[in-house]
């Protein structure tokens, strides 16, 4: 078990980590069913087949900000073995900034995001559709 736990924060845009098993990522993004909601989540990955995603919580229900949720993670990390946690926040870019000011609509003038997710049926910038 590690002694200490680094956090590694990554870049808005950064890939998410690949690599061996056994890793602790936080991921703070919007919510793909509605944009104008932030969340924050834990994942944990291991052998192959294991990766457990939640959304940390407080014991009354309110969600964690995300420093709560790094040292939850941090925790995870320990009790796991695991020396790294991963930390994106999706909503962090100057970009994002810009879409929370207009209450997550992607669309807004001068800006075209493509946010079409095939796989899911959705097409064109604004997710609420």
């Amino acid at each position: 078990m590690p002694e200490t736990v680094e956090i590694r924060r990554l870049d808005p845009h950064d890939p998410l980590p690949e690599g061996r098993p056994g890793r602790v990522i936080v991921l703070r993004r919007f919510d793909e069913d509605d944009p104008r909601k932030i969340v924050t989540e834990i994942t944990l990955t291991g052998p192959p087949g294991r990766s457990e995603a939640v959304q940390p919580v407080h014991a009354d229900g309110a969600a964690m900000s995300l420093e709560e949720a790094i040292s939850a993670a941090r925790e995870v990390a320990k009790s796991e073995g695991i020396g790294q946690v991963f930390v994106l926040d999706r909503t962090a870019g100057r970009l994002e900034h810009e879409i929370i000011e207009h209450s997550g609509d992607h669309s807004f003038p001068g800006k075209a995001l493509d946010d079409t997710d095939p796989e899911d049926g959705e097409k064109g910038p604004d997710m609420r559709g």
